[in-house]
């Protein structure tokens, strides 16, 4: 029977919504089944042998939908696989102490659920797209433009998630 998985996700922007399309679409030239959908749309998880949930970090957070869902689903999360990604400016650089930023902002989940795997990706900054007061943030912390995505490194993840639900 296929495997069947939940790939959702909080987006701000589009950029995370962008690593959860990839993924999924990795996933199902792996042979598995995808339903790719924005966190606050869910309202049922069953149904699914597992679920890949992702987030930008916004201030060393992921963002508060993400966390809404992990606190509203904690029940069928721990009775699933559960594989957590989060995409930053900061993971252009794959510093220890930018890692570290990642796994502290998804620490803040761990208190209701246990990931199986996580994930930290560069995401894509457009100043063009941002509402004011992030665009202000951006220039404060000298933020520069581009898209740091890199796909190749986001496949590969979801390729090992594919390996650890489908049978042998």
């Amino acid at each position: 029977m296929k495997k069947k998985v939940l790939v959702c996700y909080a987006s701000r922007y589009g950029s995370t919504m962008e690593i959860a399309e990839a993924i999924a679409e990795e996933l199902e030239k792996k042979g598995v089944s995808t339903e790719v959908s924005r966190v606050e749309d869910i309202r049922i998880i069953e149904g699914f042998d597992a679920v890949v949930l992702g987030s930008p970090l916004y201030m060393g957070k992921m963002m508060t939908e993400a966390r809404e869902f992990v606190h509203k689903f904690r029940g069928p999360l721990n009775r699933m696989p559960l594989f957590v990604f989060v995409a930053g400016y900061t993971f252009r650089e794959r510093l220890a102490e930018y890692l570290k930023s990642g796994e502290d902002a998804v620490d803040a989940i761990r208190l209701y659920v246990n990931p199986e795997d996580t994930g930290y990706f560069a995401g894509r900054v457009d100043p063009d797209r941002v509402s004011s007061p992030d665009r202000a943030i951006l220039i404060m912390g000298g933020v520069h433009p581009g898209d740091f995505r890199d796909w190749d490194r986001i496949n590969k993840w979801a390729d090992q998630i594919g390996e650890k639900i489908l049978p042998g």
